[in-house]
């Protein structure tokens, strides 16, 4: 409900200033700030003005809407004149608010709630409203009424507006300067922040380099330290042939020679596996490609590993296509990975064992497998399993040896020839599977699939 509280008229000049004064001071009576003050004198101000200049007279009128709850402040500004032409247009332009009419519509809209607009031939009608404060007492219009009425706006009008104005700029202006302060305080913490991230950055580049410099060294020193240890190597492996050779060795003689040749083998693989990830860590390794039938990289790395099986009483089962599995790869390469693979499955289970190799053909991959029921892996090393220096023993008394080369050796040897290898077991003592995947070598009429082979393998 709408509660009349006081019109004013604006014929001159002066009515304008004395209609922001009237503004100011309801506002003030009703509870707004001094900040709200001002925004509800602007916006009636700059409407009255628009009245004056564009048609001459008119009036401004302030109700109360509402008596209980929150209420708000209603102010009505009218003329009888010919109306806004192009006023949607005018409102659209909202960045161009120097011109004339539409500044004072633009910052009525800005600084009220609500700005309704009625304009026609007969006149123009703009209705705006305020809410009160949230937690303002309940008014009557009467009350307000009277209190405006007993603040009379001076004689000097404009001398009054003028001092009321500078007030509220001088008021700004200080919230300006405090504004400022902060500013150039949190400037200040900005700078002294960016010093020390400029320092960590610097301190984080030293490390960096430092770090690579010390990666570079320990790759030159395993490689130096791998070339060293294989002229000592192959002459104990060669002494031990000769010893084994000799007709009139003892028995004794035969066993300690067998002993040394196993040891010296092992010795020689490690050896290799350091050369191996020196290459891969500079990224110094390649592969030569030909056309390989996996099934003759499977019997190559069986004969290899067999030995230590069956001095373990472990049981390899095979289980082979019985037709190609053709890939393009490097044999060498892929028997080194199958080795290095079987190779773990006999060092993590125990005697009598059982060791399954499956290979076969998947769509457009060549899809093998080794499976184990050996003591298996930690789910929270599996993660990690194909990193540098990971060994599925961790404590200080692991019964088997290796450096953590081989997987790792493995993953990068696989994905050079554009597979994929994954592990994967129920936990510790349930045993692990290893499953590698490459595309299949494509024939020549179907070598335009070759490309999607190796991606769908890739991805597997």
């Amino acid at each position: 409900m709408q509660h009349p509280i006081l019109t004013s008229l604006i014929g001159t000049e002066v009515d304008v200033i004395a209609s922001r004064q009237r503004a100011r001071q309801i506002a003030a009576r009703c509870g707004f700030g001094s900040h709200d003050q001002a925004r509800i004198a602007s916006a009636v101000s700059e409407l009255a003005r628009n009245v004056f200049s564009y048609v001459g007279e008119g009036k401004v009128a302030f109700s109360l809407l509402g008596s209980t709850g929150r209420q708000a402040l209603m102010v009505v500004i009218e003329d009888e004149g010919q109306g806004i032409e192009g006023l949607d247009a005018m409102l659209a332009r909202a960045d161009e608010t120097h011109q004339s009419a539409g500044s004072g519509l633009l910052a009525a809209r800005r600084f009220m709630d609500t700005c309704d607009i009625t304009t026609g031939s007969t006149g123009t009608r703009i209705v705006l409203t305020k809410l009160m404060p949230v937690h303002a007492r309940a008014l009557s219009a009467s009350t307000i009424a009277e209190g405006v009425a007993g603040v009379s706006v001076p004689s000097n009008v404009a001398l009054s507006e003028a001092h009321h104005q500078n007030r509220e700029l001088a008021d700004a202006l200080a919230a300006l300067q405090e504004r400022q302060d902060e500013l150039v305080e949190v400037s200040r913490r900005l700078e002294q922040t960016n010093g020390r991230v400029e320092e960590l950055n610097r301190l984080l580049n030293e490390q960096a380099a430092s770090l690579m410099s010390a990666d570079r060294q320990k790759n030159e020193f395993l490689s130096m330290l791998s070339h060293e240890l294989r002229g000592p190597l192959s002459a104990a492996s060669m002494a031990a042939q000769l010893l084994r050779k000799n007709p009139d060795a003892p028995a004794q003689t035969h066993s300690l020679s067998e002993l040394i040749s196993r040891q010296v083998g092992h010795m020689n693989r490690l050896v290799e596996d350091l050369l191996d990830v020196s290459r891969v860590s500079r990224g110094l390794i390649s592969i030569v490609k030909t056309e390989v039938d996996m099934r003759d990289v499977v019997a190559a790395a069986i004969e290899q590993i067999m030995p230590a099986a069956e001095r373990k009483g472990q049981w390899v089962e095979l289980a082979l296509p019985p037709v190609p599995c053709r890939v393009e790869g490097d044999a060498t390469r892929l028997v080194q990975v199958i080795g290095n693979l079987l190779g773990n499955a006999i060092r993590y289970t125990g005697p009598g064992g059982r060791i399954a190799l499956t290979l076969e053909e998947q769509g457009v991959c060549c899809a093998l497998r080794v499976a184990d029921n050996g003591q298996g892996i930690a789910a929270e090393l599996l993660p990690h399993l194909f990193d540098l220096y990971v060994q599925a023993e961790t404590s200080s008394e692991r019964q088997h040896g290796g450096l953590g080369l081989g997987l790792a050796l493995v993953k990068s040897l696989i994905e050079l020839h554009g597979g994929s290898v994954r592990a994967a077991s129920d936990g510790v003592g349930r045993g692990s599977t290893f499953d590698i995947s490459l595309p299949l070598a494509q024939p020549r009429e179907a070598a335009r699939l070759q490309e999607a082979g190796t991606a769908a393998c890739a991805s597997t």
